[in-house]
């Protein structure tokens, strides 16, 4: 696929994140990881999955919007005037470790995937939480091999110590980390 590059990256408002019914979500999944003794297995599986409903979709702004309200960060690519991709930083750090932020969402839409358009997006998050001091970036991910293998390519591995909270809403997702080095350290994100 061509690489764009007309994409334009920013902090969304709080009023820009209802743009968020703009991503197309679809993907078909035909394989999925699980987690085995501390061990990433792929299995095949298929799933259809289909974009989010107009309810759905609702209940996302007003809950991303109630995060930006209590200071998460939000930032957001557009391709022109269409949001086609935002990452969402957590305002607190979570309490399952030292200086441990949450990466808590990430979404491209379906044209925009393999074009670094997510990996600039989580570039950003990663900045910000080590301007909040961040010793490490935590996400729970949709267990599909394409996103276990993009967030593995930026150098996110399997977390030592899953996170209970976040475990217990998805428990069928992969719970990731990536060790944050300080800017004068050279990483992969």
């Amino acid at each position: 696929m061509k690489k764009l590059t007309n994409v334009e990256y920013r902090l969304l408002s709080r009023t820009e994140i209802a743009q968020l019914s703009q991503i197309e979500r679809t993907e078909t999944i035909e394989r999925v990881y699980t987690m085995h003794d501390g061990n990433l297995v792929l299995k095949k599986e298929h799933w259809d999955v289909p974009d989010w409903g107009p309810e759905e979709k609702q209940r996302r702004i007003a809950a991303l919007q109630d995060e930006h309200d209590a200071g998460a960060t939000v930032f957001g690519a557009f391709d022109g005037p269409t949001l086609v991709g935002m990452s969402v930083l957590s305002h607190n750090p979570l309490s399952s470790g030292v200086a441990r932020f949450n990466l808590a969402g990430l979404w491209v839409s379906h044209t925009h995937r393999n074009q670094g358009t997510g990996k600039a997006l989580v570039r950003l998050v990663v900045k910000e939480a080590k301007e909040r001091g961040a010793k490490t970036l935590y996400v729970s991910a949709t267990p599909s091999e394409n996103t276990i293998r993009f967030y593995t390519s930026l150098g996110f591995r399997p977390a030592e110590t899953v996170d209970p909270h976040l475990f217990e809403d998805e428990p069928e997702d992969i719970h990731l980390e990536l060790m944050l080095q300080s800017n004068k350290e050279k990483g992969q994100c």
